[in-house]
């Protein structure tokens, strides 16, 4: 008879998030593999594993703790994101037609909040954040209302407009000869 245990792994984490903590602990898990052939060896990664003082999880333990809890990732199911999706649209079009209650998107001031009350925690969708952004600039707002990032994308955000920040201009200058004029080149 067979005595190990099996460590169990919440179902919330996709097998993308799992070969992707495991990259950051130095454990190269081959994507070819299903997620449950991944967790039938999970226990001979978590050995391989690499820690230091600088990670979120310091050792095997937090690790395992990581795994059996829910996943942090915001999965919203199929029919949810439809839901949060036509929300985040009719705050948009709404704000796109200076937040007017015409009947068509909302009738009162009171809608709008109850809908963006809805759709903040799905902060991870871009849709949603947008639509926070068009709320909060409405002069109609009950409270100002900030979407709920995960700390993934929050870093994959702040990642995306320091590389939008970093333009270098080029000025080029060519003399003028005869047959040319000045040429300026702005890159």
């Amino acid at each position: 008879m067979y005595n190990y245990k099996k460590m169990l792994i919440h179902k919330s984490h996709s097998k993308k998030d799992i070969v992707k903590l495991f990259k950051i602990h130095g454990v190269n898990i081959d994507e070819r593999l299903s997620k449950s052939n991944i967790t039938k060896d999970i226990e001979r990664y978590l050995n391989l594993c690499k820690f230091n003082d600088n990670m979120k999880n310091k050792n095997i333990t937090e690790v395992k703790a990581y795994l059996k809890t829910k996943s942090p990732k915001q999965r919203p199911t199929a029919e949810k994101k439809v839901d949060i999706m036509f929300k985040a649209k009719k705050i948009i079009k709404w704000a796109n037609n200076n937040y007017i209650f015409n009947g068509l998107t909302y009738t009162d001031y009171e809608e709008p909040y109850e809908d963006i009350m809805d759709i903040y925690k799905w902060g991870d969708l871009s849709s949603v954040r947008r639509a926070c952004k068009f709320y909060n600039l409405c002069p109609h707002i009950k409270n100002h209302v900030n979407p709920v990032i995960t700390d993934e994308v929050r870093k994959e955000l702040n990642n995306n407009n320091i590389i939008k920040q970093q333009y270098v201009y080029n000025l080029t200058i060519r003399r003028a000869t005869k047959d040319n004029k000045i040429i300026v080149n702005f890159d």
